[in-house]
């Protein structure tokens, strides 16, 4: 690189550099100069240099690789197109005639050496991939607008209203550092003046005086022997609290009012328990209570006259003659030695047809952390149950029905499953199937780098009536 940089500082002449064309289905979708001397990688990927979605190529692929300043084109087997080296006389070799000479075989790809002469195709499936080495054309400017419109600095700013902003940030700081100078605590100060006008605060009265002394009698008097007399000073009612024995605003005393709210009290009580003076209530809850007046209607029933029957004696119902039986019509015999009877004699319940479901196939498209082992283990965990569903219930058409099933589906880089679908067996199955896959979820798919990719798998399911 640096004897290339001198030629074309000496004698002007530029490097070549390679040229690179990406399509698909025919139609170009990206080209780009390689003015550096780095290897190109193509894959899937999107660390690659060209990053193509498509089915069969590698996560990461090294094209183009550098060795001591050389050019190495590298292909797998599956590719096909041709080579034509500008330092012969033009002659263009395909890939297959590479591999025979020419190509040197490393690992799982094919390696040969290009000249900066060289130009070439390469072709996967519908991804066409064109190379050349061209001369290095002068690097496009920076566009920059003439000094003239772009002007200075200073014209940026409007005269008008930087003269605003400046006196406006002269006085706030003005207004700031006037009040940390001249708001002096004092014991009258205007926030403490407002405080006491919104807030009041609370008084206590506290007596402090004296009792007055206890009177003795003498000794040796009758009334020595009795207790001493204790003179009390009556109470003063606080003048925050009321007296118990000053009537409120109503004209009831606080005793009328704790008196009254007890009665109250034992009324609600009663109520809720059943249990008043005379043993019921007044709300008659007793009545409700799960067998309380029972006796009492039947008693009620044989004074009047009636009989008491239990079945359809009456003549009516579905009952017929009123013999006290279980159920309609001849009706289980419970007096059997061996338990009840079935009802209408015995029946013979038909089996519905089962089937089995095994695994006749796995496959993965992709290399990821996600492996058709995970998948499969995750498919007979939790979602085996909705597949031999819908397999029973094409049974229950055609009992002998057995054959395989392929699914199809690709997880992307959350774990979900974007795209899926089911075919081999009945269109019925298959749509069934395909019904259930759009909501299965698996473990996120992780390529060689751990970061999340999209992964595509096969499962081929044998499905075999019992």
């Amino acid at each position: 690189m640096a004897a290339a940089r001198q030629q074309r500082s000496d004698g002007g002449s530029r490097q070549r550099i390679l040229r690179i064309g990406v399509l698909l289905g025919g139609k170009i979708v990206e080209e780009r100069l390689i003015r550096e001397r780095t290897a190109v990688t193509i894959g899937q990927s999107m660390k690659n240099t060209f990053s193509i979605p498509i089915e069969g190529l590698p996560l990461e692929f090294t094209l183009f690789a550098i060795d001591e300043n050389k050019y190495y084109l590298r292909f797998i087997g599956k590719m096909d197109g041709r080579l034509s080296d500008g330092a012969g006389a033009g002659q263009v070799n395909t890939l297959d005639a590479l591999k025979q000479r020419g190509a040197t075989q490393v690992g799982d790809y094919y390696q040969v050496a290009i000249s900066d002469g060289a130009r070439g195709k390469l072709s996967l499936g519908d991804l066409t991939v064109l190379f050349q080495f061209v001369t290095e054309p002068p690097r496009q400017p920076k566009p920059m607008l003439p000094a003239s419109v772009r002007g200075t600095f200073a014209d940026r700013f409007d005269p008008r209203l930087s003269v605003i902003l400046g006196a406006s940030i002269i006085l706030h700081f003005a207004i700031v550092i006037l009040a940390l100078f001249t708001d002096i605590e004092t014991g009258d100060s205007m926030a403490e003046r407002a405080y006491n006008l919104t807030f009041k605060q609370d008084t206590y009265q506290v007596d402090v005086t004296q009792p007055e002394p206890v009177k003795t009698t003498d000794v040796g008097s009758a009334a020595g022997s009795a207790a001493p007399e204790v003179v009390k000073k009556p109470d003063k009612p606080s003048p925050t609290r009321p007296s118990a024995d000053k009537p409120d605003d109503g004209g009831r005393s606080a005793a009328d009012t704790v008196a009254m709210q007890e009665e109250e009290a034992k009324k609600f009580a009663d109520l809720l328990t059943g249990e008043g003076a005379a043993g019921t209530s007044e709300g008659d809850m007793s009545k409700r209570r799960p067998g309380a007046d029972l006796g009492q209607q039947i008693s009620d029933v044989k004074e009047g006259g009636k009989q008491v029957a239990i079945g359809g004696g009456a003549g009516r119902g579905t009952r017929g003659d009123g013999d006290p039986r279980v159920g309609t019509g001849t009706g289980p015999k419970i007096s059997g030695p061996t338990g009840p009877e079935s009802a209408g004699g015995g029946k013979t319940t038909e089996k519905a047809p089962t089937g089995r479901i095994n695994v006749s196939d796995k496959q993965s498209f992709d290399e990821s952390t996600l492996t058709p082992d995970i998948v499969l283990s995750k498919i007979q965990s939790a979602y085996m149950a909705g597949l031999k569903r819908c397999y029973k219930t094409y049974l229950a058409k055609d009992a002998s029905a057995r054959g395989k099933v392929t699914l199809s589906l690709t997880i992307n880089e959350t774990g979900r499953t974007t795209s899926s679908g089911a075919k081999g067996f009945a269109s019925e199955v298959d749509s069934c199937i395909e019904g259930l896959m759009g909501s299965w979820r698996f473990p996120i798919p992780k390529d060689k780098d751990g970061e999340p990719t999209e992964a595509s798998f096969a499962i081929t399911l044998q499905l075999v009536p019992d």
